[in-house]
């Protein structure tokens, strides 16, 4: 096991990941949380379950641990490579948010194949370009639980203005539910009270992204 690792460390030195497929490529990353594992059996569960590298990369790490052999430390493992990837894409990329246009396939990668909700909000500074996207909440397939405090907590931390609100809808389906235009509408008020302005809600499957704005809906 040990040879089989350092070939593919060797391999990653020489060329980096070039022409590594996605099961090595997760492989070599296991060998450093799952020390004692076999990390190709691990991986080869992973891809069965979530079907790609980057549908593994985007589960929270209740969804990873629910594989058998995923421990604490390989879940924490790969959501912190996602994350800091994300941190350090981010704060530099001076991304200025016009229409819906601008988001839309970045939404589809991000959200669009995980198989839990998501609550998102980009956040955006007084001449809309973007500060930040955090994650709000993680839930079931059917309901996520947005509890406003935390959109406070995190439009204060970065002084921001404007908010888009993004989520995916598992089951495929983008129509917007009761519980989505009612949470809307609640963290609308909550922004006129709080003096940042709610922009628009996207809501994201694999295949298609719908706004709620442009939908007409937030004049309901």
């Amino acid at each position: 096991m040990e040879g089989h690792r350092g070939r593919l460390r060797q391999r990653f030195l020489r060329a980096g990941i070039k022409g590594f497929t996605d099961r090595e490529a997760l492989e070599l990353l296991l060998t450093y949380a799952a020390r004692r594992k076999d990390t190709r059996r691990l991986s080869e569960e992973l891809l069965s379950r979530f079907g790609s590298l980057k549908n593994i990369l985007n589960q929270p790490p209740s969804s990873l641990m629910s594989v058998d052999g995923v421990g604490k430390s390989t879940a924490i493992l790969i959501s912190l490579f996602t994350q800091i990837n994300a941190m350090s894409e981010s704060p530099g990329v001076k991304t200025k948010i016009t229409g819906p246009e601008e988001v839309s396939d970045y939404l589809k990668k991000r959200l669009g194949t995980l198989r839990k909700e998501r609550f998102s909000a980009l956040l955006l500074n007084s001449t809309n370009t973007l500060l930040a996207e955090v994650d709000l909440e993680y839930g079931t397939v059917n309901h996520t639980q947005v509890h406003p405090r935390n959109l406070v907590e995190k439009v204060i931390a970065h002084s921001a203005a404007g908010v888009i609100l993004v989520h995916n809808h598992p089951g495929g389906k983008t129509d917007p539910s009761r519980e989505d235009m009612a949470l809307t509408r609640k963290l609308i008020k909550l922004g006129e009270d709080m003096d940042f302005k709610i922009l628009d809600h996207f809501i994201v499957t694999e295949s298609e992204i719908i706004s709620l704005k442009t939908m007409g809906l937030f004049d309901k």
